[in-house]
């Protein structure tokens, strides 16, 4: 028998607001690299017709974490308190994101995560938790949706 509780499937999270902070989010871009100063200066972002920097896509990992972090300040459970993932015994599976729109510093965002299904391979020797992440605008709506497949290997 697996660890993963799947009676939590199609279970959705409380909406969790985010505001992407201009510090933060600079910070971000300069560490990975980012040279195009649309990332990090505000004069630039806007020259270029940005209310504000703009955030490089990988920014969506670092919204769903901090919208992990204020839940479990609320005392709500992340996403894998919720269907009993371990990350002693975890692996990391499938990633994908889909793109409707950019995210700026000074966003607000709601963050939701979805269990959509729980699944196994490897003739029954893998349980895989399928979640997908949401991230969206007041105005601007669905902004980012993530897919992501978590791993436990039973045995």
């Amino acid at each position: 028998m697996g660890i993963f509780n799947r009676s939590t499937k199609g279970h959705v999270t409380p909406p969790i607001e985010v505001t992407i902070e201009r510090g933060p989010l600079a910070f971000f871009s300069e560490t990975i690299g980012e040279t195009d100063p649309i990332y990090f200066d505000p004069d630039a972002a806007q020259a270029a017709g940005h209310p504000d920097i703009l955030a490089p896509a990988t920014y969506a990992v670092v919204v769903g974490t901090f919208a992990d972090q204020i839940a479990r300040r609320k005392g709500l459970p992340d996403i894998l308190e919720l269907i009993n993932g371990d990350l002693r015994v975890l692996l990391h599976g499938t990633e994908a994101y889909t793109y409707h729109g950019p995210m700026f510093a000074g966003d607000v965002v709601t963050v939701e995560n979805e269990v959509t299904d729980f699944t196994d391979a490897k003739g029954g020797k893998l349980e895989i938790a399928h979640v997908t992440t949401r991230i969206t605008h007041p105005t601007r709506g669905l902004l980012v949706e993530a897919t992501r497949g978590i791993i436990h290997r039973l045995g």
